[in-house]
């Protein structure tokens, strides 16, 4: 009898199992299908813009110099939101079936953070232009930083999605500071976004869950995903490095990344840059 309970108890516990699993798997299909409806969306309205742009530019209605450079403008902050979408499409998708990223198979490589940080500030202005945000980055401390061995685009994919976010949220007319500086203790180089917008939730670590959005994000940007500072988080743990963010004040948000100079040395395939001189 003894046995027949344990066996019945056994089933039990593992029908639970299986509930809450189908439960889990459930919710992961609805959240994929919702990522895939709102990415799609999300990259149709650049797309669409980029194309009312280029009819204007090219239908011969646009005679004012000027204005010309404001649409070409709007062209390249067009374009970079959709560039910025799609990689994050591709980083989202590989992470759903390979959890450490090792299908994208990319070299380690020294990197100049400041020198990323600075290439990514000007990326990213034409954004900022049209909320009147200046996005500068502070050398003091940073250009002399030690270059970080990293995967240099999926670094430049962290930093993207922080300030992204930082431009998104940011009060119009206010400004984005990214610092650095190198920590000979740890032998590492941290990364500080700073802006001044909406304030992060009680529970500041939940702005690196998959899919959260506080309400006060979605009432500044109402399209978004969430997934941003999910991917920037996953990535910064595969470089066995830190992510975190905090309030300073009323609405000054800091977020830093810290990365270890040399800590993944001998830990996946080591590339020198071809061009070390080169933008990117």
């Amino acid at each position: 009898m003894s046995s027949e309970r344990d066996d019945k108890r056994t089933i039990e516990i593992l029908e639970r199992k299986c509930t809450a699993l189908q439960a889990e798997l459930d919710t992961v299909k609805i959240e994929q299908a919702n990522y895939l409806q709102n990415i799609s969306h999300q990259l149709v309205a650049p797309l669409n813009a980029i194309k009312w742009h280029i009819e204007n530019l090219t239908s011969g209605r646009m005679t004012n110099i000027d204005r010309a450079k404001k649409v070409m403008r709007s062209v390249y902050s067009q374009s970079t939101i959709a560039v910025h979408l799609a990689k994050n499409f591709a980083l989202m998708s590989n992470l759903e079936g390979d959890h450490a990223l090792t299908a994208l198979k990319e070299p380690l490589q020294p990197v100049s953070l400041c020198r990323l940080a600075i290439n990514l500030a000007d990326d990213f202005q034409p954004l900022g232009w049209d909320k009147e945000i200046d996005i500068a980055v502070d050398k003091t401390n940073f250009e002399t930083a030690s270059e970080v061995l990293v995967m240099k685009p999926l670094i430049n994919q962290v930093l993207s999605n922080v300030i992204e976010n930082a431009v998104k949220y940011s009060n119009p007319g206010s400004k984005i500071l990214i610092g650095g500086k190198y920590n000979k203790d740890h032998d590492s180089v941290s990364v500080v976004i700073r802006n001044h917008g909406i304030p992060l939730p009680a529970q500041v670590a939940d702005v690196f869950k998959r899919g959260y959005r506080s309400d006060s994000a979605k009432n500044k940007y109402p399209a978004g995903t969430g997934f941003g500072l999910f991917i920037a988080k996953r990535i910064v743990e595969i470089h066995e490095g830190t992510i975190s963010a905090q309030m300073l004040g009323r609405d000054e948000v800091v977020f830093t990344i810290t990365l270890s100079v040399r800590g993944l040395e001998g830990k996946a395939r080591f590339r020198e840059p071809k061009n070390r001189s080169s933008r990117r």
